[in-house]
Formats: C-alpha cells, structure tokens, sequence
C-alpha cells in the first residue's frame, strides 16, 4: 500500500455510537509475568493497523492470570495528550478508575501495583477493548486512598496510570473474554 494512502480523509458516520466512559471492569498484566502480549502491527496495510495491537497476551506460568479490577462506575477514564518537541512528539496515554472501601487487601494490591510496569485492558460500552501499555513502553499505576472527610464522602483508592505511546490508543485486535474474570461460569 502506498504511503499516500495513510493520509485517507476521515469523516463523520450518520448514526455512529460515540458514548463516553469505560465499563466499570479493568485487566492489569504486569510485564513480569507475561511473557508475550499484543503489539502495534508491524506492517501496517491500512491507517487502522497504525492503531491496533495484534496478539494475546501469554503469561510466563500457563496459571497465571491478569489482576481484575473493580471500578466504581463512572470512574474510569483515559485520554492521550500530544507531548514533546515539533519534530519529536509521541502521546502521554494517562487515567484513572476508583476502587470503593477500605479492604486491606485492596491496600495490599495497591503497594503490589505501586512501582510495577505492565499494561491496562479497558473496555468502552460497545465491548471495544483498549491497551495501556504497549512493548518497550509499559503503564504505571500510581494508587492512593482518600478516607474522606464528611459521612457523604466517598472513601477508597484512587488509581492513576500514565504510559507514553507512539498513538493516542491501542484498539485490541484479539478480544479478551471479560466475563472469564469478572463473571466466571463455575461447576457444580
């Protein structure tokens, strides 16, 4: 495909879906223990392959599993900031999601996750999937907690997570079934 073809025009779709937000559901892998997981396609073959990671993820340890997060809803959110010099930039991904309570273990994951690189699946209300994170260029989660003040206030921990990025996001290619984490289906 010729480069020109890159510079395609975008236009708007009549009808097209376009809420805000996250579904209330997170995945963290951390690097350490997955040994493979998605990356932008390396040859791309249209401007949507400049923005999709391709692959699954494939833990060190076939027991392994990614960390799922609860999220208070509403709360999960990312966006993608141009950064850097004129003819340096790259994108700043950054976010965040509320995890409700005081549980100790929670206060345990979030030391776990303080300082440890590794990438973030959210998923948008129409099931998309997006990484936070990408080869060479993990996501930090930056936890903290907030007991609040008034009987109203809200009390748990915050998460914050940056990552730096060649593109603003990374649809996912191969989806992940959610529901095996966060609604699994047991035997009797």
């Amino acid at each position: 495909m010729a480069e020109k073809d890159f510079y395609k025009s975008i236009l708007r779709r009549a009808g097209g879906e376009n809420m805000g937000g996250f579904k209330n559901r997170i995945l963290f892998y951390p690097e350490h223990l997955f040994k493979v997981y998605p990356t932008l396609v390396e040859n791309p073959q249209d401007t949507e392959d400049l923005a999709t990671g391709e692959g699954a993820f494939e833990p060190v340890d076939e027991d392994t599993e990614p960390m799922a997060i609860y999220a208070t809803d509403k709360t999960v959110g990312m966006k993608a900031e141009n950064q850097g010099e004129l003819d340096g930039q790259s994108f700043k991904i950054s976010g965040e999601f509320f995890h409700p309570g005081t549980a100790t273990e929670v206060a345990g994951v979030a030391r776990k996750l303080n300082n440890t690189p590794g990438f973030l699946v959210l998923e948008s209300p129409e099931g998309e999937q997006f990484m936070v994170g990408q080869k060479g260029l993990p996501a930090y989660v930056k936890p903290s907690f907030d007991g609040g003040t008034q009987r109203t206030d809200r009390r748990g921990f915050a998460f914050t997570f940056e990552a730096d990025s060649y593109t603003p996001l990374i649809k996912l290619k191969v989806k992940i079934d959610m529901d095996q984490y966060f609604n699994p289906v047991t035997e009797p």
